[in-house]
């Protein structure tokens, strides 16, 4: 997830950057996250709290079902989500 795609980067103007899931592909858990750029340091716990959850809940669906206050970086983990899981499907 580019960051240039989020509303809350676009109104804060810091759009450089991106957020990246990586996970398995079939059982679809988090692996691991990469992420860059101003708001980078805000963001990435996020991803290390799901990654450290049971089977189910750190899976690419636990961030696609999940609401996200709007507009804040942590969409990034939604965007991310959604692009790994329409890659695979």
């Amino acid at each position: 997830s580019h960051f240039k795609s989020l509303a809350y980067a676009q109104i804060t103007g810091r759009a450089v950057g991106m957020l990246k899931l990586l996970f398995h592909r079939e059982t679809l858990e988090i692996l691991g996250v990469h992420c860059f750029g101003p708001n980078a340091s805000e963001i990435i716990h996020i991803g290390q709290a799901i990654m450290k959850q049971p089977p189910p809940h750190n899976t690419l669906e636990y961030f696609i079902n999940t609401t996200f206050n709007y507009p804040t970086m942590a969409e990034a983990y939604r965007v991310a989500a959604l692009n790994g899981y329409n890659r695979v499907f």
